[in-house]
């Protein structure tokens, strides 16, 4: 991969907007520690969708090549509740030969306050055979339709 390209993509990040539903909450009206993993994968297909644009990565997956998660690690900060609107923020902290590490935060939009990071190593994979694929191949692929 040209060194230009994998120094944007280290350098760029995405931001999106979720909405916390009701039934993203617990008994206490506050999100539930499993849904942050819905939260944190809409900021991956964001971010991915940004990248490989005007790709998505839904098609990247139907024609053959996902991104499993290998490793998660989550630190809890704070609490969202139901109705309240939440920033995901992501970028690649960093790439290997078949793995991209990502870092998410999530801020709570009223306050801007941190509610919870993730540190998320993903693996570029044969949807068929779930054997690794390179993420140089994968990115020289698609990026040749994106200019990052």
């Amino acid at each position: 991969m040209d060194d230009l390209i994998k120094k944007k993509l280290l350098e760029l990040k995405d931001r999106i907007r979720v909405k916390v539903r009701f039934n993203d909450t617990d008994a206490m009206g506050i999100v539930h520690f499993k849904n942050y993993l819905v939260y944190f994968d809409d900021g991956f297909v964001s971010f991915m969708n940004k990248v490989l644009a005007p790709k998505r990565i839904e098609e990247t997956v139907a024609e053959g090549t996902a991104f499993g998660v290998k490793k998660i690690d989550i630190i809890y900060e704070g609490s969202a509740r139901f109705g309240d609107y939440i920033i995901v923020e992501t970028q690649i902290n960093d790439m290997g030969n078949s793995s991209l590490t990502f870092q998410h935060n999530l801020y709570r939009e009223a306050d801007n306050k941190l509610i919870a990071k993730v540190e998320c190593v993903r693996l570029a994979m044969e949807v068929r055979s779930n054997k690794l694929v390179s993420v140089n191949e994968f990115l020289n692929k698609y990026l040749k339709l994106n200019t990052v």
